[in-house]
């Protein structure tokens, strides 16, 4: 039995899809405290734990399926893994103004990437053999 897609293709989407859950889980917790339940932001704080740990993770996976992932989505992984570090280190430093205007772009990069992934189809997927593979 076939499977639908590709194993690899499974795997990038599940690490994208966790990447932004954990972005938009982060934004939640962080309207909600900003909004005056002074009590979730515990639970924005360990979520910034969790989604850096995610983050990192996922930039690892697409650089080790790189070839699969294609160049595209390997460097919006990346991007996301910095930004997350960086956001990290000023909600840290408590620069409050800057961390909600990151966390913005964060959310937009992370949705890029989930989006790229998505539409991504593996290199040669068309039929046709890779240049260099012997037929």
């Amino acid at each position: 039995m076939a499977l639908p897609i590709h194993p690899h293709l499974a795997i990038l989407r599940t690490v994208a899809t966790l990447e932004l859950s954990a972005l938009l889980g982060q934004a939640g917790w962080a309207a909600a405290f900003l909004g005056g339940q002074r009590e979730y932001v515990v639970h924005h704080e360990v979520g910034a734990l969790v989604t850096l740990v995610v983050c990192l993770a996922g930039a690892g996976v697409y650089v080790v399926l790189r070839r699969s992932a294609g160049p595209v989505n390997v460097v919006l992984s990346l991007l996301l893994a910095a930004l997350v570090v960086a956001q990290y280190a000023l909600g840290e430093a408590a620069a409050v103004s800057a961390h909600i205007f990151l966390g913005v772009l964060l959310v937009m990069t992370g949705t890029a990437l989930t989006s790229w992934t998505y539409r991504h189809t593996l290199p040669g997927a068309s039929g046709r053999p890779l240049p260099g593979t012997p037929l």
